[in-house]
């Protein structure tokens, strides 16, 4: 069981089964699980047997793997080869560690919003959250989404062979079949990964791990060429550790920037949930056909109500801000031809996976026109690209309404603006230099502030994207901030 396990080891599926024998049987009678569980064993002892090839012509197998509120730096691995800070001090993660290694790292990888849902709703129509109007939680005003041209879709127009399915959190405005999941958990919500009845998998890791590996020893046992879209509800409030982590972790030295047992423990749950998919795809035979992406949807979230408390440092803010701290996540794809352990600091997105996944397949028609993103397969081949073809040469981050500051980004090379609504400042900051936003250059470069500024409103009515509407007193929670930290500094300097 779970809370048997030795912790050095990563999940295997017979450990998901032993879990799954714990928790599924609280929905179906013993004898009917029984059967169940008969006929998979039989399935996977015939695939053991006989997986071990892959036909050279076949159609690559892709898995994409969803973290909730993961930040950039919430790996025990550095998301760059050239910031200290980019892994966490406390936090420990073998199997994504094992990802990386196996594969590469985006040092500059973004979610496409600052918050869940539009994340999830970009993955799957390939456009920006402005483009879409799909900024907050709710998509009541959406437009261009069109399930026919979500990205299972696409995959089954590109070659009708490949079987589809999404397990885990989903939260996007159409169901998961619409889109062109033949297998999903249906329309699941934040609620749904927080089960009472299961104290070994408090945020359904172990059980989503399960489904999607019989998913996959199903479509292997049968060869057919697979999609797997699997998306955590770790590390998403309310934070809940299994028993057997927290204890792990209770009994750790604190780091200085991560303390929280109980988020680390539910972090390295999620990790596992990784290895097994990881495991599964090395006992199946088929790594040398497999590509897996890895990233999260926005930033860490602080916890509701609270200003952001640096939890990302370097990066500035979390999940809510447009600055790096909530949209930076890591990114990381392992796949065949991949040079291991490699880096990339070319910036890539989550509109770029639809025209990535596309090219891998080779579908022989276009990404339609109306999407955003550009195929990152070139970085994948060789890490030294320097640029990817996209419609445009900039990232625009649009977070116009909600709990959070209304505020819009537009990053441009090194060169990324952040506009407040509320009170209209135009902030400039140099990446490079200034990877945590602490330095306002517009007042020495305002040309180049002005320049960003027009893009970025151009584009925002170019597509239609929704404006901030009347005064929310959240949109000064920033400026809040930025008076205490600097009231803060005043005191010491008295000192």
């Amino acid at each position: 069981m779970l809370d048997a396990l030795d912790e050095s080891q990563c999940l295997t599926w017979s450990e998901v089964f032993l879990f799954c024998t714990r928790s599924i049987t609280d929905m179906m009678s013993r004898r009917t699980f029984m059967r169940v569980a008969v006929a998979a064993m039989c399935s996977v002892w015939t695939i053991a047997v006989c997986a071990d090839v892959v036909e050279d012509d076949a159609p690559p197998n892709i898995i994409l793997i969803l973290a909730d509120d993961q930040g950039w730096n919430g790996l025990s691995s550095s998301m760059s080869k050239r910031v200290p800070g980019s892994k966490s001090d406390y936090y420990q993660t073998p199997n994504l560690d094992r990802l990386c290694e196996e594969g590469m790292r985006f040092s500059q990888g973004y979610a496409s919003a600052t918050v869940c849902s539009p994340t999830r709703h970009i993955i799957q129509f390939g456009m920006s959250p402005a483009k879409i109007r799909v900024t907050y939680n709710n998509a009541k005003n959406r437009q261009l989404c069109d399930p026919t041209l979500a990205l299972p879709n696409l995959i089954k127009k590109a070659d009708s062979r490949y079987a589809t399915a999404h397990f885990g959190k989903w939260h996007v405005s159409f169901k998961p079949h619409a889109c062109g999941y033949d297998v999903s958990d249906g329309d699941t919500s934040n609620q749904t990964g927080n089960p009472n009845n299961q104290p070994n998998d408090p945020k359904r890791v172990y059980e989503v791990t399960a489904r999607s590996i019989a998913f996959m020893e199903k479509q292997v046992e049968a060869a057919t060429p697979f999609f797997l879209q699997v998306s955590h509800y770790a590390d998403h409030l309310t934070f809940r550790s299994s028993p057997k982590m927290l204890e792990k972790y209770q009994a750790l030295p604190p780091g200085t920037l991560h303390s929280s047992p109980v988020f680390a423990g539910m972090n390295e749950d999620l990790d596992r949930g990784v290895g097994g998919i990881l495991d599964a795809v090395d006992r199946l035979g088929i790594k040398n056909n497999t590509f897996i992406v890895y990233l999260a949807d926005n930033g860490f979230d602080e916890g509701h109500g609270s200003l952001a408390k640096r939890k990302a440092w370097p990066l500035s803010y979390s999940k809510g801000f447009v600055f790096e701290g909530g949209i930076r996540v890591p990114f990381i794809v392992c796949g065949p031809g991949i040079k291991a352990g490699s880096f990339s600091d070319v910036p890539v997105i989550g509109y770029d996976l639809i025209p990535t996944f596309l090219e891998l397949i080779d579908p022989g028609f276009s990404v339609p026109e109306c999407m955003e993103g550009g195929s990152f397969l070139p970085l994948l081949n060789n890490s030294d690209v320097s640029t990817l073809a996209r419609p445009h040469d900039f990232f625009v981050f649009h977070y116009p309404a909600g709990r959070w500051p209304a505020q819009t980004s537009l990053l441009q090379g090194p060169f990324k603006i952040v506009k407040t609504w509320a009170s209209g400042d135009v902030e400039l900051f140099r990446l490079d230099d200034d990877l945590s936003e602490q330095h306002d250059i517009s007042r020495q470069m305002p040309e180049k502030t002005d320049e960003l500024h027009q893009e970025m409103m151009s584009y925002l009515k170019r597509v239609n994207a929704e404006f901030p509407a009347g005064y929310d007193e959240a949109t000064d929670r920033i400026q809040k901030e930025k008076a205490r930290a600097s009231k803060q500094k005043k005191k010491k300097k008295r000192i």
